[in-house]
């Protein structure tokens, strides 16, 4: 009876933490940031790419490009964890915008998804013409910087609605824990 009763409140005390951590995730509120104006790039896949796409999923964005030197293969690398963390889940999409389209051909844009272990259509590189990619950097994402060498190193959460709901610096574990936290919250709430 001695040993029955401490392990009872152990139990309790376990039984509820899992309830205060599911509470905790209900009670999270991700603001309602901007929504993604329209837009039509060109898939690596070759497929026609719309702002559509983001209806009903759960989407990670980031801005890239194949020749890229610095941050770009440490973000891809990030994202690629990300990305098969939820490989079961058709609701959870990634994309990666081409800021450099004068390089990053079709098959440079298939090549690099290649080298990231992309096997279906939830992660897709796109590409589009200059001046629409900087349009929808500055005015639509919101994000700052000389495309394409000085472009953001943010990922950005996307709701089922098309509207942007975080920024995440993939420098930082927290802000990765975060998105990983949103990803799940914004899933739940489908």
């Amino acid at each position: 009876m001695k040993r029955l009763v401490p392990a009872l409140i152990l139990l309790l005390l376990l039984i509820g933490s899992v309830f205060f951590a599911q509470w905790r995730l209900q009670q999270t509120t991700i603001p309602e940031l901007y929504e993604v104006p329209d837009f039509e790039f060109k898939s690596h896949l070759g497929n026609t790419y719309t702002n559509e796409n983001f209806n009903d999923k759960i989407t990670v964005a980031n801005f890239i490009f194949t020749n890229c030197p610095g941050i770009c293969p440490v973000m891809s690398r990030k994202m690629a964890v990300i990305y098969e963390k939820y490989e079961t889940q058709k609701d959870v999409q990634f994309v990666s915008f081409s800021v450099d389209p004068e390089r990053d051909s079709l098959q440079a844009l298939i090549e690099y998804a290649e080298n990231w272990g992309v096997a279906d259509q939830r992660w897709q590189f796109l590409k589009t013409e200059k001046e629409a990619i900087e349009t929808l950097y500055e005015n639509g994402f919101k994000l700052g910087g000389e495309l394409p060498r000085g472009h953001s190193g943010a990922f950005v959460l996307i709701d089922e609605n098309g509207v942007i709901r975080g920024y995440y610096n993939y420098e930082e574990e927290e802000s990765l824990t975060l998105l990983n936290e949103h990803i799940d919250h914004l899933k739940n709430n489908l």
